[in-house]
């Protein structure tokens, strides 16, 4: 089995997981003692995948209490081991019942926080949502959401536009990383409000303005700061391949972190399906309004990795870093590889990148269900 850590490839290496921990990582096989799980080949092992902008999926819904708890079981066949369900623009008394119900199952991916898209964005980028959704800061409504929220909200979407340094710094001084999107500010804006402290960007070229070789605009002001965090949807539809690449290209210290940006109605059968109030059509992978736009994503993870390895011409390995290690980075949780120490969240790929088990605090929380055994616990678990 090969180990990806920190965007590199270790070749034949064997992990040993116990207390819910990586208590090993040789290149000689390993003995467990009892209670530790040794896990081998054949395939490639990293640290979990990390979604930190997922709205729901197959019927599941973020917004609706009780959803996340489902929502939690399900990424696991996808070989997420932590996400932060993304709660958007809505009344108030709908947005309360969501964050105050935003707690995943014990047996599921673990809730690593909330990202809030909204309420404070731009009217003149709205995406799929009502614009009349979107409001300027407000403190007060700010503390309601930090109070009512059942997890930390640990990343929210912003306009630039809609806030100052002051208010950027309130924000980041209560632990929540920002992230620019649905922003029509110009390319001072964008860069005014990353040197006030915005470290990062939600769904890159989408819902911001564009770029122009006279007028830059948000765009052109990440493409210019390559210390920036950038979300990307890469499931074909939300960008095409050679501005994906681009903005890889031009990622110096920041990273790319894939997500996944799905909604309730992925991987649902093509039709018609309501959410957020507006309808949405599903016709296989696309998703969208009835008026042609992009409504969210039918995207996982583990088909974003494949993607990224084929388009943007990078290793597994880096491609696997893009999905685990660098998500968890860009929202102030543990960076760096699969090592002795970290948590035992884990998941095994095939040769072709397709998830056969997820690991979670040490325990197999998911296996796929043609796989032989490839894991060995001395409590006698197969």
């Amino acid at each position: 089995m090969d180990v990806a850590s920190g965007g590199r490839m270790l070749p034949r290496r064997h992990v040993l997981v116990a207390n819910g921990r990586v208590t090993a990582v040789s290149a000689t096989p390993l003995q467990a003692s009892s209670g530790a799980l040794t896990v081998d080949g054949p395939g490639v092992l990293a640290r979990g995948f990390v979604d930190t902008h997922v709205h729901g999926r197959g019927g599941l819904d973020v917004m609706r209490p009780g959803d996340v708890e489902a929502l939690s079981l399900e990424l696991l066949s996808q070989g997420v081991t932590g996400f932060l369900p993304t709660v958007v623009a809505a009344p108030a008394n709908e947005l309360a019942a969501a964050l105050s119900a935003a707690s995943g199952d014990p047996l599921g991916a673990r809730v690593l926080g909330i990202h809030a898209e909204g309420p404070f964005l731009s009217p003149d980028q709205p995406g799929m949502f009502p614009p009349d959704a979107f409001r300027g800061y407000d403190r007060a409504l700010w503390r309601d959401m930090q109070s009512e929220a059942a997890s930390p909200i640990r990343l929210m979407t912003v306009a630039a536009e809609r806030l100052t340094p002051t208010q950027i710094d309130e924000l980041r001084a209560d632990g929540v990383t920002l992230s620019l999107g649905h922003t029509n500010a110009t390319f001072d804006q964008a860069l005014a409000a990353f040197d006030a402290g915005v470290t990062r960007v939600t769904h890159a070229y989408n819902a911001m303005r564009g770029f122009h070789h006279r007028a830059p605009g948000a765009v052109g002001a990440l493409l210019d700061r390559g210390d920036i965090d950038a979300e990307l949807i890469l499931d074909g539809l939300h960008v095409a391949r050679a501005p994906a690449r681009i903005l890889a290209a031009t990622r110096t210290t920041g990273r790319m972190v894939l997500v996944s940006d799905s909604v309730p109605p992925a991987a649902r059968s093509p039709g018609d399906y309501v959410w957020a109030g507006r309808r949405l059509r599903v016709d296989g992978d696309s998703i969208r309004l009835t008026t042609g736009r992009l409504a969210g994503s039918a995207l996982t993870l583990a088909a974003a990795v494949r993607r990224a390895v084929d388009w943007l011409d990078i290793s597994p390995a880096a491609a696997l870093h893009m999905a685990s290690e660098a998500p968890r980075a860009s929202i102030g949780l543990d960076p760096g590889g699969l090592r002795t120490g970290v948590a035992a969240d884990l998941v095994l790929l095939d040769p072709q990148l397709h998830p056969r088990m997820t690991i979670v605090d040490g325990a197999v929380r998911w296996r796929r269900n043609d796989e032989q055994r490839c894991a060995n616990a001395a409590s006698g678990a197969d």
